[in-house]
C-alpha cells in the first residue's frame, strides 16, 4: 500500500477454505453489504486511492493492501498470500517449534478478531506436558507497504522451553534467492538476513527483526503422491533465559516473520534493504543482446549476489540497491551472461550490460603419466573481473556451480566471453593441472590438462565411510552423480550409509561401468528419534535386510541388531559433538575430563573428523579429545573420517577420508580388485590413518619388532622407527607431532605427553601438473621424514601421529576452506 492510503474498512467478500462454509445470516450479510456500499463511497471521495481492508468472514479473515491480499485460515494455521492481479500466490503453514517439536497454529475461528485497521489477532493454548501456556499470534500490516508482520508471542509456561515461529512452503519452481548468497538450486541448511522467492512477477520476502533467519529444505515425502520439497524458514529461537537483558521476568518470547510481497521483480529490493536498514541508491539500465528478458545481478565488492531482477518486456531497469552492489552483469541462462561491469549505484546514467553470445569450451583429462583418460573434476574460475560460470544446482556432478564431474575425461560446455582458470583435480594423491584461456565470442577453446598421481600410496585404500545421496531424505544427489564424484575424488572404497534405508551402489557402478575404480559395501546409518540420541552408522549391511531399530530404541539395543547374523560389522558412532541434538557424546553428556568410567556404549569406531566440520579444525580437535579419553579408559576404539557429504559443490565427497593399511594384494596393487572384506576388517582394527590431505608412512619397532597403527608393542620401552610425511604440491604442512597417552584416573580421564614435535616447511599452492619424472615427483612430494627415538612414560598406552597444515586449500579446490589435518589410528602399548 502506498504512503498515504487508509485501512480498517470491513469488507464481507467470502473467502473459503476447502471446507464448505456454514450457512451465513442473510440478515447479517445485508447489514455488512450496506457498510461496504457506504465505506466505498467515502473512499471514492477521498480521492480514488487503494484502500487496505480487513476482510472477516466466518472462516477466514484477511488484510488486503495494494498488491497483495493476506488471508489466515485459523483452523489449519495457514496464510495465503495472493497478488491482486492473480499472478502470483504463495501458501504459507505457520507452527510453534516448541523444544525443537513442530506445532501447527491452529486456533478456533472464533478466537481471531480484529484489533485495529490493519491488525488481526489470534490466542490459542499450548499443552507443555503438565504446564500450559497462552500463544497470541498478530498478523500487523505495514500501513505504507504490502508489508505483514506475523508476530507470536507465548506467556505463561516454564522458563526450561524453547520456542520458535516457522514458515513451511512450497517454493513451486520459483527462484530461490539469498542476499548475500545468491540463487540456491537446493537448500541444504543456512543462516541468512533474508530470503527471496521470485516467479518474475511478484516475488515474496521474507525476514525477521530478531536476526537471521534458519532456512532448510526438506525432501518430499515418497509415500505421499504430489508431495512437494518443503522450505522451512524460522526465526531465531526464544527462550526465557535468553531474552532481552532488563526484561521483566514474565515477560512473553515474542517470535516475528514478516513477508513483504513486491509489486515487481525489480521493486521488491529497496523496500527489503530499507527494512533491513541498509543505505541503499537507484541503478537503470538496458540489457541488449537478445529479446528474451534477461536477469540482472548485484554483487558486492567480495562478489556475494546482493540482488536478482528480471528486465522488462522492453529489456530495461531500474533497481534500488545497496550502495556497496559495484559489479554487475545479465544472464539469459546459466552459462550465458554478460561480460561484468563495474558500476556505482546512484550513477545518473544508464547501465549497459550485453548478452550477445559466448564461445565454447573444450577439455580432455589424462593421466599425465599414462596417457589413459582420466574421471576428474573439472573447476572453471572467472579471473580478472569474469564471472564464475554455474553449470548447475549444487547436488548435480555434471555440473554443480562452477564444478564439473567428467566421466569420459572429455567434455564440450557453452561459455560466455571472458578469461578462466581451467583446472581439474582427481584428489588428494594428485597433482592439479590448470590453464588459462580466454573465450571469445563464436570461437572454441580446446585445452588438455593432464595432473599426475604424484603421492604414492601402496598397501593404502582411501575410504569414505559416510556419504550420502538418495534415497536419503535430506539429500537430491542421484547414486550415479555420487558414484562419480567420489571417483573423481580419487576415492578407492565408499560406504552409502542412507538415513535408516540401506544404500548400495552396484546398480550405479554398473551403469556409470566404474566399477573397477570404486569398490563398496552396503552400509545404513540409523538416525534415532523418540527419543534421539544420535546417529550410527553400521556396514556391510545386506540390503534385503531389516535395518536396526531408530525409533524408541537403546544405543545398546542398536549395537546388538546391528551385529546380529555378522560379527564382523562396524558400528560407528558418526559426528558425535555435531550440534541441534544430533551428536550422540553431547546427548549423553559425555565429559573427557572426568575421572569416571565414560558411559560409551561398546562401539567399533568413532567419526572423529566430520565433513561438517572442516571449515572448523577446533571442532575436530574436541572430538579427537573425547577420543584420546576413551583410549585412556583402555577402550580401544578407532577412529575414522568421512565427508558425510550430502551435495557435490559445497560438501565434497572423500573430504575427509580414513586411509585403510592392507597388504598390497588386498589392497589391489598387484592387479586384483580390492578385498573388501580385508578393508572393512583393517578399519574396525584401527589399521590405518585419516586425513583431509597429508599422507601419513608411521612405523615404531622395540627389540626387533615392529608396529603400524592398529598393532601393538611392548609398554615401557624406548621406541624407534620412521615417520614419513607426503602431500600433494597443493596441500600445506606445516607442523608434526607425536603424543602417547596417560591412563585415567579416579582424579580425571587421563592425559597425553607430547613425544617429538617439529616444524615442517610452508610451501605456495602449486596447481600444475608437474615437471620431470614421476619418481622426481614423487620424491618432492615428501614434506617431512626422520628417523625416529621415542621415550614415552612407562605407564603410556597408545601412542599417534598428527600433522597439521597451516594455509585453507579452497584456493585450489573452492568451496572447501579446509586447514589440512591428518592424524593416525594408535599404535597400542600394552604389558
Amino acid at each position: 500500500m502506498r504512503p498515504g492510503t487508509v485501512s480498517g474498512l470491513i469488507s464481507s467478500t467470502p473467502v473459503v477454505e476447502s471446507e464448505a462454509a456454514p450457512r451465513r445470516d442473510l440478515f447479517g450479510v445485508a447489514i455488512v453489504a450496506a457498510l461496504i456500499a457506504l465505506a466505498l463511497a467515502f473512499g471514492a471521495q477521498r480521492g480514488r486511492r487503494t484502500l487496505a481492508v480487513v476482510a472477516r468472514t466466518v472462516d477466514v479473515t484477511a488484510l488486503s493492501g495494494d498488491a497483495a491480499t493476506f488471508t489466515l485460515f485459523p483452523t489449519s494455521g495457514r496464510l495465503e498470500v495472493a497478488s491482486r492481479d492473480g499472478r502470483s500466490r504463495l501458501d504459507i503453514e505457520m507452527s510453534l517449534v516448541v523444544d525443537g517439536i513442530e506445532r501447527p497454529l491452529a486456533m478456533r475461528r472464533a478466537d481471531v478478531h480484529v484489533k485495529d485497521r490493519s491488525t488481526l489477532v489470534g490466542e490459542f493454548p499450548i499443552e507443555l506436558g503438565d504446564e500450559h501456556a497462552t500463544g497470541t499470534l498478530e498478523l500487523r500490516m505495514d500501513p505504507v507497504t504490502d508489508l505483514v508482520t506475523a508476530s507470536l508471542a507465548v506467556a505463561q509456561g516454564s522458563s526450561d522451553h524453547t520456542y520458535a515461529l516457522r514458515f513451511g512452503l512450497a517454493p513451486d519452481g520459483r527462484t530461490v534467492f539469498v542476499p548475500g548468497v545468491g540463487e540456491i538450486g537446493d537448500v541444504a541448511n543456512m543462516q541468512a538476513p533474508s530470503l527471496v522467492l521470485d516467479d518474475d512477477a511478484h516475488p515474496f520476502a521474507l525476514l525477521s527483526s530478531q536476526g537471521p533467519l534458519s532456512i532448510t529444505e526438506l525432501e518430499p515425502d515418497t509415500d505421499q503422491p504430489g508431495a512437494r520439497p518443503r522450505l522451512l524458514v524460522s526465526a531465531r529461537t526464544e527462550t526465557a533465559a535468553r531474552r532481552a537483558k532488563g526484561a521483566a521476568a514474565d515477560k512473553p518470547a515474542r517470535l516475528d516473520i514478516a513477508v513483504l510481497v513486491g509489486g515487481s521483480s525489480q521493486a521488491v529490493w529497496g523496500r527489503l534493504y530499507q527494512l533491513a536498514h541498509v543505505n541503499i541508491a537507484k541503478v537503470t539500465g538496458i540489457v541488449t543482446g537478445t529479446h528474451e528478458r534477461a536477469h540482472v545481478f548485484a554483487l558486492d565488492e567480495d562478489g556475494r549476489p546482493r540482488a536478482r531482477a528480471v528486465v522488462d518486456a522492453g529489456g530495461r531497469f531500474s533497481i534500488d540497491v545497496p550502495t556497496i552492489a559495484k559489479q554487475w552483469f545479465a544472464a539469459l541462462e546459466a552459462v550465458h551472461t554478460s561480460a561484468p561491469v563495474r558500476f556505482v549505484p546512484g550513477t545518473p546514467w544508464d547501465l549497459r550490460l550485453d548478452v550477445s553470445a559466448g564461445g565454447e569450451l573444450h577439455v580432455k583429462v589424462t593421466d599425465g603419466d599414462t596417457g589413459q583418460r582420466l574421471v576428474g573434476r573439472l573447476i572453471v574460475k572467472g579471473i580478472e573481473g569474469t564471472i564464475d560460470p554455474s553449470f548447475g544446482p549444487d547436488y548435480r556432478a555434471s555440473g554443480a556451480g562452477p564444478l564439473m564431474d567428467i566421466l569420459e575425461g572429455e567434455v564440450r560446455t557453452p561459455l560466455p566471453a571472458g578469461k578462466y582458470r581451467v583446472a581439474v583435480t582427481k584428489g588428494i594423491e594428485w597433482s592439479i593441472d590448470s590453464q588459462i584461456v580466454e573465450i571469445g565470442s563464436g570461437h572454441t577453446k580446446s585445452i588438455e590438462l593432464a595432473p599426475r598421481h604424484v603421492v604414492p600410496t601402496p598397501g593404502m585404500v582411501g575410504c569414505d565411510l559416510h556419504v550420502h545421496a538418495r534415497p536419503s531424505f535430506d539429500s537430491p544427489v542421484t547414486p550415479e552423480d555420487r558414484v562419480l564424484s567420489l571417483v573423481s575424488a580419487g576415492v578407492d572404497f565408499a560406504v552409502p550409509t542412507e538415513h535408516n534405508l540401506v544404500g548400495d551402489y552396484g546398480p550405479a557402478l554398473e551403469v556409470l561401468r566404474l566399477g573397477k575404480q570404486l569398490a563398496h559395501v552396503p552400509g545404513v546409518e540409523v538416525t534415532t528419534y523418540n527419543p534421539r540420541f544420535g546417529h550410527f552408522g553400521v556396514f556391510p549391511y545386506n540390503p534385503g535386510s531389516s535395518v536396526p531399530p531408530y525409533k524408541g530404541t537403546t544405543v545398546n539395543a542398536i549395537i546388538a541388531a546391528s551385529k546380529r547374523g555378522d560379527p564382523t560389522r562396524v558400528v560407528q558412532v558418526h559426528h558425535p559433538r555435531m550440534a541441534q541434538n544430533i551428536g550422540h557424546f553431547s546427548i549423553i553428556n559425555f565429559d573427557p575430563k572426568s575421572g569416571r568410567t565414560p558411559n560409551v556404549a561398546p562401539f567399533d569406531a568413532i567419526e572423529v573428523y566430520n565433513g561438517y566440520e572442516l571449515s572448523k579444525r577446533e571442532l575436530t580437535e574436541r572430538v579427537m579429545e573425547d577420543w584420546f579419553a576413551l583410549l585412556n579408559f583402555g577402550r580401544r576404539i578407532a577412529a575414522t573420517g568421512s565427508s558425510d557429504s550430502h551435495r557435490i559443490q559445497y560438501q565434497w565427497a572423500g573430504y575427509p577420508r580414513t586411509y585403510a593399511l592392507l597388504d598390497p594384494r588386498s589392497a589391489g596393487d598387484t592387479g586384483l580388485p580390492l578385498d573388501t572384506k580385508e578393508i572393512v576388517a583393517a578399519i574396525k582394527k584401527g589399521r590405518g590413518f585419516v586425513t583431509s590431505g597429508p599422507i601419513i608412512e608411521l612405523e615404531l619397532t622395540e627389540g626387533g619388532r615392529s608396529a603400524k597403527p592398529g598393532d601393538e608393542l611392548p609398554r615401557g620401552s624406548a621406541l624407534g622407527g620412521k615417520l614419513r610425511v607426503r602431500a600433494a604440491p597443493w596441500i600445506d604442512v606445516t607442523s608434526v607431532e607425536i603424543i602417547a597417552g596417560l591412563p585415567a584416573t579416579s582424579a580425571g580421564g587421563g592425559s597425553t605427553v607430547s613425544l617429538f614435535k617439529r616444524a615442517a616447511p610452508s610451501r605456495p599452492t602449486d596447481m600444475q601438473k608437474g615437471e620431470g619424472t614421476l619418481e622426481e615427483l614423487q620424491a618432492r612430494t615428501v614434506r617431512f621424514e626422520a628417523e625416529l627415538d621415542l621415550r614415552p612414560p612407562e605407564s603410556a598406552r597408545w601412542v599417534i601421529a598428527i600433522v597439521r597444515g597451516d594455509r585453507v586449500m579452497d584456493d585450489a579446490i573452492p568451496f572447501m576452506p579446509i586447514q589440512p589435518l591428518a592424524f593416525t589410528n594408535p599404535i597400542y602399548l600394552g604389558k
